[in-house]
């Protein structure tokens, strides 16, 4: 079964016997933004780089009520911070309550939707009961019924270009990976287990098992008021390693675009050349190219195929 064709019997979040909707794991307004900055006005995922794209992952998992809980915080999240941030608009925003609730409420989809289609196998038994009290907790705090998630907290920052970098390990794409991505996953160690929802230049992380949380600073998430974006911050080294190998897996996967699909991206550009020269799709190749020279071409370049080459 397709991922998003999982229809959960009771609405995940209240449990109530409804009509169920279908729900975006990462919000529409994220692929509005990638197709409408995008070069050729369409998108398309890692894990199928072969198909065009014009939405996430919708399963049916929410009742309507809940499914409005969410466009809510959506919507002040998109007008507060999303847009005002990407359009240049601003560095940097005062957030509300809204703010925790909306990035508890893609973390708990996440972790919902991967463990509903058994994408954690191998995770051992004291994290998957770690994983069904954080679903737990979250639930109650998107709910209403506690007043904040405990230790399971959300971190999130912005991601603009790399400019210059002395790692000699950086994958050729990073640039392109860190401000044009959009995936969602589960990671977990021995001792930490997180989900992770790349939402273009918008980076969330949610804790399910956490050590040493105080080696994050200046990502944290308040209950109350706070303030996003342009500040010091500090992830551990694991987290950077994390991104790194997540571009690697992206660059893999667009090499395997297919020739003929290769030519199609070819020539929605050639349509419109001012659309693709003012997009950020270009500025984030030409921010590879920059930092990498001519490695950035080949980090993502179509492995051609017996079949395909005949043509």
């Amino acid at each position: 079964m397709k991922p998003e064709e999982i229809t959960f019997d009771l609405c995940a979040l209240c449990g109530q016997l409804s009509d169920l909707k279908a729900s975006h794991i990462i919000p529409s307004f994220v692929f509005k933004w990638l197709r409408d900055s995008s070069a050729t006005g369409h998108i398309r995922f890692t894990g199928v780089p072969n198909q065009r794209v014009q939405d996430g992952w919708k399963p049916r998992m929410l009742c309507e009520a809940c499914e409005q809980r969410f466009s809510v915080l959506e919507k002040a999240f998109a007008e507060k911070c999303f847009n005002p941030i990407n359009n240049n608009a601003t560095t940097r925003i005062q957030y509300h309550p809204w703010m925790l609730k909306f990035a508890t409420s893609v973390s708990w989809r996440v972790l919902c939707f991967f463990k509903a289609i058994g994408a954690l196998p191998d995770f051992p038994a004291h994290q998957l009961s770690s994983i069904d009290d954080t679903l737990e907790i979250w639930g109650q705090f998107l709910l209403g019924k506690r007043e904040h998630p405990s230790i399971h907290e959300q971190h999130m920052f912005f991601v603009d270009a790399i400019e210059s970098s002395s790692l000699l390990d950086m994958p050729a794409n990073m640039n392109r990976y860190l401000l044009r991505a959009n995936e969602v996953y589960v990671a977990h160690t021995d001792d930490s287990v997180i989900t992770y929802a790349k939402m273009g230049k918008f980076v969330l992380f949610g804790f399910v098992e956490m050590t040493n949380p105080r080696r994050w600073k200046g990502t944290k998430i308040n209950a109350g008021k706070g303030f996003f974006g342009t500040r010091n911050i500090e992830v551990p080294k694991i987290i950077g390693d994390f991104l790194m190998d997540r571009a690697q897996r992206a660059a893999s996967k667009y090499a395997e675009i297919s020739e003929s699909q290769n030519a199609k991206i070819e020539a929605s550009y050639l349509r419109n050349l001012d659309r693709a020269a003012n997009s950020e799709t270009f500025r984030a190749m030409h921010q590879d190219v920059l930092l990498f020279g001519k490695e950035a071409f080949k980090a993502t370049k179509p492995k051609i195929s017996p079949k395909d080459s005949s043509k």
